[in-house]
């Protein structure tokens, strides 16, 4: 699959020799070949690119390198192109296979410099500077070996041919009145020597008569300057000897004829023109064909009468083409007829045509008989500088003397092509115009029609519409464009001095106006201008018919960073004139032809500025203005809408700057600083130099990203801020990366590293934006251009973030290496190869890629191809462009997608998720009603996701009811189900079985077949849960979820993968490194798929264990649960009581003794010893009978291993099969000797399996407090979790630990703090990427902030402009991951409150103290907290609480009292950094967000005046605690000893008294 090629622009034809074009047919297809640059290109009859055949790369290394000169010309024979330049001649011939439709056939060298050449029948002559040279290679050969038969001294020959009959060689010099004739022998030796035909006048062009009939006769044609045509042939007794036969000269044609159909003699032709003979040959084929199917007319008869004569007699056809425009046309009967004398002349027909396209026909044009249609065309040798054309002979008219029988048959309408190789592109911000400059300083301009229209309707024509071509004196350096292609800026070093100049070009012209210098620039020697950027009001989003550009600005910057800006503003006619430079149209618009004049625009600078970067510029680029219909500046304000500059330093540090435009900086008092040092630029505006409401800095910095790459050697920035740079690794290897301007701590901008192969060099780099706003790179190499696009996120965090998706291999239409590539309006990408402009549409060509640009073009006639073998329905719902292409990659999911629905899942809309899923069902059934194959389902809206979708959810005792209503809501919803439209009764099994069904029914769905799977799964599990919600927490509901798709999904693959909860699936890589899942598993079969560790975390957070543990073995096979199934579901990891995992190590033991035939005890001994139960063992060792250590087993079983020395015993027995490798049964001796230490470190060392050691460790300690297990947490589970960057892991590795206050802390915090401030650890952790991409991170926390005192002291350890970050960077995620309305969701109905505990009186009274006191930073200002997007105003004092009983509704769950509040007052972590912040008051502010985000902030009260009650606590642990920016209390405030808690009654009493902990009625159920 690529782009379709839309058009394809064919350098300019080169006249280097007599012999730049001829015609080649292969099978039933004809070609144009002429030369062009280094390269032969072929064209079809209609002017279409077919090929392009490079002429160096044809030659070994050596010889291109050290002569790249152009092609001198072509010759086309027997199926053979041959082409030479210099001393090399190289052959094509027909590709057999492959891509390429022509192989390089043999290549020879020359004598000396070729000038001219033929080949007839194995036989090639040369025409060199030093003679001639015949060549001769055997044609039946395999390989083509050329030998040199025989070399003659002669003066260098303009143009040789040889006769049809291989007898004579005919050869003229230009200047010369002789042409020459040396007769041949069948193996082309020459015979004798030449004859000289001598003429009066200069010899202009010679051919040979070549005819339908392989006849012996040689016919040689001559024409001298003066426009007579001659004809010579062999005497009958001499076949050596040529004399004249015939002479015609332009009184010939004079003479009097009846007009066909009329009256009358023919008028006398001009004097002037030429004579034109027409290729006998292809005239017969074209009267056969015309006889055939000539109509019915006035003088059809004598037409036909014409016709016929021509065609039985052979008669040659010789016109006259005078230069006003008449066409006089004669035959020359009796040509094969002996003897010569009987050939006469007659007059045939006279017509007018157009002198511009009459002087077109020369002595040289071709005759060509196109195959598609039957029709006559004339191929013209172009002169210097003009363009290949063809002209339509229609034989009936042209008898007939009608005018339109010549007529213009294929005219590019691209009209400008370039002659040599292109440098680079130009094009405008809108993509609509396109400037090219070559490397011999051509410019050319086009502009770009019509890109967005169906290719059915305008594949005939071109796109690309030829604005202007010319030549520049001096070399450009930076180039502009603007106002649609017709205003041009550049910047050149003109003698020395740099300019920087604006230019027009006019309607109808195709050289450029004046130039127009732009005022107050100068530049020093040793700097140089990097960047050049125009924009104009024109070309800034639509651009409307009959708009003309009133103003634009032209923006430049330099390598050493000075940034300039000029305004140019357009005058209409009548205005006067600044400069008596000469008045043209200026910026018309491409529709007015109307030849408007006004004055020159005026062009002010507006700014000079030294931009202040961090270090040494390595590349100064523009910010990419070419969006989806995104204006670049509101030019009713005259503000930027988006940065204009990137800079990036040798260091790697990318600066965005954005331009002030609404008013001038050149003042005369500020002229000073604008023309001083840096330092001066930078310095401070006094109070007289300031503008009222103006900035008064030229040039703003937006944004920075220290990406740390050194030296790179290429970057591009897109519209959308996104950067791409590319630096060298080695010699031979290019590294690229992608970083986003957006960055945080939890993000560095960097999206995307990538090591391209050894020896692919990028070439040019170019960013296109689609209409949904994503951003696509276009990655160019020697021979192919790279599509790379970001690609959706997987929630499992496997995919990466960009990746190509398509590649458009230029070898299938050229072998001319890549120079640039650029992308145009509508997604056209433009790229050049040589002094070639392939432009390919936005529309995919889903067939094998086009072999040719022709046959590319010719599909683009019917259409876009089928997107599949078969025809979907009435519409297709695979992508037909490149923009839905992108949206099915990194676009909106649809709302039944099982990624959307996995994650709705997981935010508790477990009915909306239902209801989806029957919409999806009822839109199955109604296309299949419809009889249609194309699925029409409409999306919700996004408030959808936002209502409320209330479902009773019935918890244990201690657990709240129906907590959140969207995805955090602070405030409860009642116990009742009333927010969902479609019953809960609709949702069942059968509605489940027959949305299943369907799935894979006639209806389409864009899905594919794993994401039907999944989509299953989803449904399966929402019912199987569905039936058991009312007996879960929302804890256990998630992990239940998450278990019942692991199942189903490994049920529907036959076990071959298994989901992540959002449906994707597992990398079992890094989840297999997280979990350790190489113990008892790794010993009995293949280990199943794991769960995510974050369903784990869940799981162990529910109050629903037994439920849990009940669904977790139900989903074993046969309902045992072995090892390697708790160990995939965690099992032991989220069971809390002792002896729940120790009976439920017993069952595993147990399952695992019986799963196997030969009931070994060996791989059951591990647990039942860590157990205790010694005597189960020895049961078990007496039902193996089999077992070859049943005897020794039993008889050392039988030993008290209470006593010291049976344990030494087993000691020995365990180092015994530590070195025969038996690693589990070392470690079941360890724990039968007493030493579970060293038995759980042989399972971390040698199983690799952290889990069994902990669960292990927890049945032996009977708890997880005991040293063996914080051994395993601190040793190897948080290292672990630390250096892989596994949040989930973390945190659950400090709730285990009784760290709960870190455990909600590593869930958002930057996890290089974390891991700095975990006192506990005995040594410091490695800490890897952290993986900060997972947005059910937040619903940890938010579930977590308010458990207990502990997670409150971590929770307000966070900053809040953390927690800001962390929010808005998983929102990204979410559109990342295609869930756009659920990131909406989460940045509407996320709260930034903070939990609140009790704390003593006296405390409270110091709290009050310090918010009497005022803030001050440490350089003495006013100082508070800041937050992205607003400000926060200093926590006052707050009023007393309510009480539960006044405020039900705005109560929040019990608080676990899991801290000493001795502890919490007097000492403490110290790492609190703030107050905490009070919950919101419903009924004080009504207010929900924040800004534009609608963000719910947690907003502090502040009085100015009043007695304050109750304050915050200081929770930071210092004693008298200081918050950043305040003063801390003075010493001499007294601290009395806190309060310690009672009674629960004793605390509510308290509670209604002040402000303290919260009661819960639901404690006394």
């Amino acid at each position: 699959m690529s782009l379709r090629l839309r058009q394809a622009v064919a350098g300019r034809p080169s006249r280097e020799s007599k012999q730049c074009l001829d015609i080649v047919k292969h099978d039933d297809q004809v070609y144009i070949a002429y030369t062009s640059s280094s390269n032969v290109v072929l064209v079809s009859p209609e002017l279409v690119l077919s090929d392009t055949l490079d002429f160096w790369s044809a030659l070994p290394p050596r010889a291109a390198s050290s002569s790249n000169q152009r092609v001198q010309g072509v010759r086309c024979v027997d199926g053979l192109i041959i082409a030479w330049s210099g001393i090399h001649v190289v052959a094509w011939q027909r590709a057999i296979r492959g891509k390429r439709r022509w192989d390089v056939s043999s290549t020879l060298v020359a004598g000396a410099p070729v000038t001219t050449l033929d080949l007839h029948k194995g036989a090639l002559v040369l025409g060199t500077l030093s003679g001639i040279e015949c060549w001769h290679m055997n044609e039946s050969d395999a390989i083509v070996i050329w030998d040199r038969i025989w070399a003659r001294n002669s003066r260098t020959p303009t143009y040789l041919t040889i006769a049809p009959n291989t007898g004579h060689l005919a050869w003229y010099r230009d200047g010369d009145r002789s042409v020459h004739i040396l007769p041949l022998n069948g193996k082309a030796e020459p015979i004798g020597v030449p004859q000289e035909l001598k003429h009066p006048r200069e010899i202009s062009h010679i051919m040979w008569r070549r005819t339908q009939t392989d006849s012996d006769d040689s016919h040689l044609y001559t024409i001298t300057e003066c426009s007579v045509f001659r004809i010579y042939s062999p005497v009958l007794d001499d076949p050596s000897w040529f004399q004249l036969l015939l002479t015609i000269d332009s009184q010939s044609f004079a003479a009097p004829a009846p007009k066909a159909g009329g009256k009358g003699k023919m008028p006398r032709p001009s004097s002037k023109g030429v004579v034109w003979p027409l290729d006998a040959h292809v005239l017969w084929s074209a009267v056969l064909h015309d006889l055939d199917n000539i109509t019915s007319t006035d003088n059809a008869s004598t037409v036909s009468e014409l016709l016929e004569s021509l065609a039985g007699d052979e008669s040659d056809v010789v016109a006259w083409i005078g230069d006003d425009g008449d066409i006089a046309f004669r035959s020359i009967m009796n040509m094969d007829r002996k003897p010569p004398t009987l050939l006469k002349t007659l007059a045939l027909s006279r017509l007018k045509i157009d002198p511009s396209v009459s002087r077109r026909l020369a002595p040289g044009s071709r005759l060509l008989l196109n195959p598609k249609n039957a029709s006559l065309l004339a191929v013209t040798q172009p002169d210097s500088g003009d363009d290949n054309q063809c002209l339509k002979l229609t034989l009936p008219d042209i008898l007939a003397s009608r005018s339109p029988g010549i007529i213009p048959g294929h005219v590019s309408r691209t009209a400008h092509q370039l002659s040599d190789p292109i440098s680079h592109f130009v094009r405008t911000p809108n993509g609509r115009g396109l400037l090219a400059v070559s490397r011999e300083n051509e410019v050319a301009v086009w502009y770009a029609d019509r890109l967005d229209k169906p290719l059915k309707s305008c594949a005939q024509s071109e796109v690309l519409l030829g604005r202007g071509i010319w030549t520049t004196s001096d070399a450009p350096i930076a180039m502009a464009i603007f106002a649609k292609g017709r205003a041009i800026v550049t910047y050149s070093r003109s003698e020395g001095k740099p300019t920087i100049v604006l230019q027009h070009l006019d309607e109808g012209r195709s050289l450029p106006s004046d130039a127009v210098t732009f005022p107050d620039f100068d530049l020093t020697d040793d700097d140089e201008i990097q960047m050049l950027l125009a924009v104009s009001d024109i070309d800034d989003g639509y651009s409307a018919r009959g708009r003309r550009t009133q103003k634009a600005y032209i923006m430049a910057a330099s390598r050493q960073g000075h940034a300039w800006v000029w305004k140019v503003d357009s005058r209409l006619a009548g205005s006067a004139p600044t400069s008596p430079e000469a008045t043209t149209l200026v910026f018309p618009d491409l529709h007015t032809s109307r030849p408007t004049i006004s004055a020159p625009p005026d062009i002010a600078r507006l700014s000079r500025f030294v931009l202040p970067v961090s270090g040494n510029l390595a590349h100064v680029l523009p910010v990419d203005p070419m969006g989806w219909h995104q204006s670049v500046v509101d030019w009713k304000a005259n503000v930027p809408l988006q940065d204009m500059i990137l800079t990036i330093s040798k260091d790697g540090t990318l600066e965005f700057w954005r331009p002030a435009l609404g008013h001038h900086f050149d003042h005369e008092h500020l002229r000073a600083r604008f023309t001083t040092s840096k330092s001066d630029l930078e310095g401070e505006l006094s109070d007289d130099e300031k503008v009222p409401g103006h900035t008064h800095e030229a040039w703003s910095r937006t944004g920075s990203v220290r990406t740390g790459i050194c030296d790179p050697i290429m970057a591009r920035c897109s519209s959308r801020k996104k950067t791409v740079i590319i630096r060298e690794k080695s010699e031979v290897e290019h590294e690229m990366t992608i970083w986003d301007s957006n960055t945080s701590e939890f993000s560095t901008g960097l999206e995307l590293t990538h090591c391209f192969l050894p020896g692919e060099k990028v070439q040019d780099l170019d960013w296109t934006t689609t209409s949904d706003l994503q951003s696509v790179l276009a990655v160019g190499f020697e021979f192919k251009v790279v599509l790379v696009c970001e690609q959706r996120m997987s929630y499992d965090g496997t995919s990466a973030g960009w990746a190509p998706f398509m590649q458009i291999d230029m070898t299938s239409y050229s072998s001319i290496p890549i120079s640039d590539s650029i992308w145009l309006a509508e997604g056209s990408l433009a790229v050049g190869a040589g002094n070639q402009i392939y432009l390919f549409s936005r529309f995919l060509d889903r067939d094998t890629p086009a072999p040719t640009p022709a046959a590319s073009l010719r599909r683009a006639e019917t259409g876009p191809a089928p997107v599949s073998t078969a025809k979907l329905g009435e519409e297709s719902d695979e992508p037909e462009d490149l923009f839905q292409l992108i949206a099915y990659e990194n676009g909106p999911l649809w709302d039944y997608h099982p990624t959307m629905l996995s994650q709705c899942l997981l935010w508790n809309k477990i009915d909306l998720v239902k209801r989806i899923l029957l919409n999806l069902l009822e839109n199955l059934k109604h296309a299949e009603i419809l009889n249609s194959r194309r699925l029409r389902y409409k999306r919700l809206e996004p408030s959808e996701f936002l209502h409320t979708h209330k479902a009773v959810v019935r918890q244990d005792a201690k657990a709240t009811v129906g907590k959140y209503e969207g995805l955090f809501d602070t405030t409860p919803t009642p116990a009742v189900s009333d927010g969902i439209e479609t019953s809960h009764d609709e949702f069942d099994s059968r509605a489940v079985n027959d949305l299943i069904d369907r799935l894979d029914g006639p209806v389409r769905i864009p899905l594919n077949k794993t994401e039907k799977v999944l989509l299953g799964t989803v449904a399966r599990a929402v019912l199987e849960v569905d039936r058991q919600r009312r007996a879960l927490d929302i804890c256990g509901l998630r992990y239940l979820l998450a278990v019942r798709m692991f199942v189903n999904h490994a049920r529907s693959t036959s076990g071959t993968s298994t989901p992540m909860p959002n449906g994707r699936h597992s990398a079992p890589s890094r989840i297999t490194s997280i979990l350790g899942m190489n113990g008892l598993s790794a010993m009995v079969k293949p280990r199943r798929s794991l769960l995510s560790f974050r369903n784990v975390v869940w799981a162990m957070h529910s109050e629903s264990q037994d439920m849990l543990l009940s669904a977790a073995t139900e989903t074993c096979d046969n309902g045992k649960m072995l090892w390697e199934d708790a160990s995939s579901l965690g099992v032991f990891c989220w069971l809390k009581s002792t002896e729940i995992v120790k009976a439920q190590l017993e069952v595993v033991a147990r399952n695992r003794f019986m799963s196997d035939d030969d009931r070994d005890p060996t791989t059951c001994s591990l647990i039942f010893f860590a157990l205790g139960k010694r005597k189960v063992v020895h049961g078990l060792w007496r039902q193996a009978p089999g077992h070859r250590e049943q005897s020794m087993m039993l008889k050392f079983l039988a030993n008290d291993f209470d006593l010291e020395r049976w344990r030494t015993a087993a000691v020995k027995n365990a180092y015994a099969l530590l070195s025969k490798q038996r690693y589990e049964y070392a470690a079941a001796f360890f724990m039968l000797a007493g030493q579970p230490k060293d038995a759980t470190n042989i399972i971390l060392r040698h199983l690799d399996d952290w889990q069994l050691a902990f669960a292990l460790a927890h049945a032996v300690e009977g708890s997880t407090d005991g040293p063996i297990v914080k051994s395993i947490l601190h040793d190897v589970v948080l290292p672990r979790a630390f250096q892989g960057g596994h949040r989930w892991l973390a945190s659950w590795g400090f709730w285990v630990l009784g760290r709960r206050d870190l455990s909600v802390r590593v869930l958002i915090s930057p996890i290089e703090d974390v891991a700095s401030s975990a006192p506990s650890l005995d040594r410091s952790l490695i800490v890897g990427d952290p993986a900060n991409d997972d947005p059910s991170l937040l619903l940890l926390f938010q579930h977590l902030k308010s458990k207990s005192l502990q997670t409150a002291k971590g929770t307000n350890e966070i900053p809040e402009k953390t927690e800001f970050d962390f929010v808005l960077h998983n929102a990204r995620v979410f559109f990342r991951l295609g869930c756009h309305p659920l990131g909406l969701d989460l940045l509407h109905s996320w709260s930034f409150d903070r939990p609140f505990f009790p704390v003593s009186r006296t405390q409270s009274q110091i709290q009050s103290s310090n918010a009497k006191l005022p803030l001050h930073s440490s350089e003495g200002t006013l100082a508070a907290p800041q937050r992205p997007g607003m400000s926060l105003r200093v926590p006052a004092a707050r009023a007393r609480r309510t009480s539960f009983m006044l405020n039900h509704s705005g109560r929040e769950a019990s608080m676990v009292m899991d801290m000493d509040m001795q502890t919490l007052t007097e000492g403490g972590s110290g790492q609190s950094s703030r107050m905490p912040s009070p919950p919101p008051r419903p009924e004080a502010n009504g207010e929900t967000g924040a800004g534009a985000l609608g963000l719910e902030i947690g907003k502090a009260t502040s009085s100015s005046n009043g007695p304050e009650q109750v304050s915050d606590p200081d929770i930071s642990g210092d004693g008298g605690g200081s918050r950043e920016g305040i003063a801390p209390v003075s010493d001499s405030v007294e601290q009395d000893k806190p309060k310690k808690i009672g009674n629960l009654m004793k605390e509510l009493q308290a509670d209604v008294q002040q402000g303290a902990q919260e009661f819960n009625m639901d404690n006394f159920f």
